[in-house]
């Protein structure tokens, strides 16, 4: 039975999956994806052209599974607890409700539909008498196949990707719906075949029901899978792999296509095991991207039939009309609809990955080619259609958003002068950051001024005085403000200046409007309690991590290969350094002298600045810039000579008197600005 199978065509793949994404990072310096590489690898390497890679029934098998495994991942990427986030208040403004990945996507799904409408009318209006149910699926689908592994790469897009992958999902989702209705109604008729469809919804509802009800029954069983977890059985990753094969048969059974029942599987192995989802997904990766996705993108773009682009003498004609109304369906709604919650770049980009389409035309395609629903001209310039979004809408995407640099140093804005602010400032100062304080009163300023942290003097309720500490290119912003109302509208102003900005406070209760502007709120009472018990069980380490002189903390990830696989023994970090905690594949590693790293390790580094600076260094490969303060010229800062006679506290829109020696708020450069430019460089 062994030597019947061919395994060459696999090595073939292998090869390609493994030499790609270098060639492709070489090329490109990170900007293409890997995704377009494979597809075009696959034209190339395919009949089309060189007719390397052949048809063969193993790696078509390969291909499909890596088809399921690709959506079982993007299911795995949905963060359930977003979506289950409440909406809040009915008035809530515009701008908080779009950032739901619900009412985003609802919103994308029906703009999207009907200027897919509309275009397709335009079409069978212009003499093209095509099938318009089908010809209107095939339009106004996505991809969320291409979508997934694109925001993987990308990483750090917080709830901007999971909008994008909730609506990517819906609109695919109607898609294959209404294409398996299609599809079985034109073997079968409108009959119980197509109200089938439910059942795949029916079971996932049920299997979350039974698994949770099943847990609280039998306790015994949760130990044993956790006993099992880390052996050489690994049971969640064989369980993980049982339940994709379950919605994938499942989905054969009803007649409706694969990725939406292995879609369904990763969603519900979510909200199964979330306390495991972390190194449970490391490994399910490993898993897909390594070996079963690769696969699948090289042999669609190997199947992928060019000589069809040739037949007809309409294709020439209907390819534009396709293409724009394939891209302007998902591009105008996309960004008309993200904009007022993420920006014009991030809503621009947003609508270019929306118009990926692959999938759903091959299906189409091969629908139409049985049912005779399509002309030669249709198929071939949706087949173009296909090969032009895959391969652009992610170049498009990263064009539109590339890739932010990292700072000369982390900036941070903290919001208020009282003692806590004053404290909260200077300790980040001291950790390398380049800190901008607001407050009314420039004497409380003063003595951080000194410090070298930059000020700006007014209300930072008005969003002249928030614009000139320039929160769009911030990292974080901690409002330091007691009193709730103040404290609140401050928040709302910092998210109304920069949406993806971190914001951070905290509050002697819960407060659900600032949830819904998605700031990080603290609980006082929590804290202290944490503090009190950290200063009875740790006196040692409280009384470090409060001195002024404690040094610094670093997180690192090891990618210099004369690093890994040395033990910290041998490894010479400086002596001033040491390694307190190593994050490995989402599990903790207690850190011995015999521990060796491994690439991609996180490690938590503490000691001395310097000793930290050069231990990073050792690590990364790469300098740590913003620690290395000396590097960088000293901040232009604002003098704040006392003032007496000055109010301490000016009401909000009360008129202020300018000080001498103090800059009021003003059309002229803020020293935010001469502080962050000089960081800059």
């Amino acid at each position: 039975m062994a030597s019947e199978i061919d395994f060459a065509p696999l090595l073939l793949v292998s090869a390609l999956a493994f030499l790609i994404p270098l060639v492709v990072h070489r090329l490109s310096g990170g900007t293409m994806p890997s995704v377009v590489g494979e597809i075009l690898a696959g034209v190339v390497f395919g009949s089309s052209v060189l007719g390397i890679i052949e048809d063969n029934v193993w790696l078509e098998f390969l291909s499909l599974f890596g088809f399921a495994y690709l959506m079982f991942l993007a299911g795995l990427e949905v963060d359930v607890a977003l979506l289950m986030r409440p909406l809040g208040r009915r008035r809530m403004h515009p701008r908080i409700a779009l950032r739901h990945p619900i009412v985003a996507g609802v919103l994308l799904l029906v703009s999207i539909l009907a200027v897919t409408a509309a275009g397709v009318v335009l079409v069978n209006e212009w003499g093209k008498e095509d099938d318009f149910p089908l010809l209107f699926l095939v339009l106004s689908a996505t991809a969320v196949g291409i979508m997934a592994p694109v925001l993987k790469e990308r990483g750090g897009l917080g709830g901007y990707a999971q909008v994008l992958l909730v609506a990517g999902f819906l609109v695919e989702f109607v898609g294959i719906v209404a294409l398996g209705i299609v599809a079985a109604i034109d073997r079968e008729g409108l009959g119980v075949e197509a109200l089938l469809l439910l059942a795949l919804p029916a079971v996932f509802a049920l299997l979350l029901l039974g698994v949770r009800h099943g847990s609280t029954r039998a306790p015994e069983l949760a130990c044993l899978m956790s006993e099992l977890a880390h052996a050489s059985s690994q049971i969640k990753i064989r369980g993980a792999l049982a339940l994709l094969v379950i919605f994938v048969v499942l989905s054969q059974v009803v007649g409706t296509e694969l990725v939406l029942g292995a879609f369904f599987a990763g969603l519900a192995l979510t909200i199964l095991s979330p306390k495991h989802g972390s190194s449970m997904r490391l490994k399910l990766d490993a898993i897909g991207y390594g070996f079963f996705i690769p696969i699948f993108f090289i042999t669609v773009g190997a199947t992928l039939d060019l000589s069809a682009l040739g037949e007809g003498a309409d294709a020439a004609l209907l390819i534009p009309a396709f293409l724009l109304i394939g891209v302007l369906a998902k591009t105008l709604p996309g960004f008309l609809i993200l904009w007022p919650a993420f920006g014009p770049r991030r809503a621009a980009a947003g609508g270019v990955l929306l118009s990926a389409n692959l999938s759903l035309v091959l299906a189409a395609i091969t629908i139409a080619e049985d049912s005779g629903r399509f002309e030669e001209a249709t198929s071939a310039a949706l087949l173009v259609l296909a090969l032009v979004t895959t391969a652009a809408a992610p170049l498009g995407f990263n064009a539109l958003l590339p890739r932010r640099r990292r700072a000369a140093r982390v900036r941070a804005i903290v919001v208020g002068a009282s003692d806590t602010g004053r404290y909260v400032a200077q300790r980040l100062h001291r950790e390398g950051l380049a800190v901008v304080v607001i407050d009314r009163d420039a004497t409380a300023l003063a003595p951080l001024a000194q410090a070298g942290c930059a000020t700006v003097v007014g209300d930072a309720r008005q969003s002249g005085v928030i614009a000139r500490a320039r929160p769009e290119v911030s990292e974080v912003a901690v409002v330091a403000v007691s009193e709730v109302e103040q404290g609140f509208e401050i928040a709302r102003a910092l998210r109304e200046a920069a949406r993806a900005l971190r914001i951070v406070t905290w509050r002697t209760e819960a407060d659900q409007r600032l949830a819904e502007l998605d700031v990080d709120v603290y609980l006082r009472a929590r804290a202290t309690a944490v503090a009190l018990a950290g200063a009875v069980l740790r006196p040692g380490l409280y009384q470090a991590l409060g001195s002024e002189d404690f040094g610094g903390l670093e997180e690192v990830t090891v990618r210099n290969v004369r690093a890994t696989g040395v033990s910290l023994r041998d490894l010479g970090l400086p002596g001033g350094a040491r390694v307190i905690l190593i994050l490995r594949e989402g599990e903790i590693v207690i850190p011995e002298a015999d521990t060796p790293l491994q690439m991609g390790d996180h490690v938590t580094l503490g000691g001395e600045v310097e000793a930290v600076t050069d231990a990073f260094r050792m690590l990364s490969g790469r300098r740590l810039e913003h620690v290395e303060a000396e590097a960088i010229p000293p901040p232009v800062l604002m003098p704040h000579p006392p003032q007496p006679d000055a109010p301490s506290r000016a009401e909000p829109g009360e008129a202020r008197a300018e000080a001498p020696g103090v800059r009021a708020p003003g059309p002229e450069p803020p020293v935010a600005d001469e502080f962050l430019e000089a960081a800059d460089r």
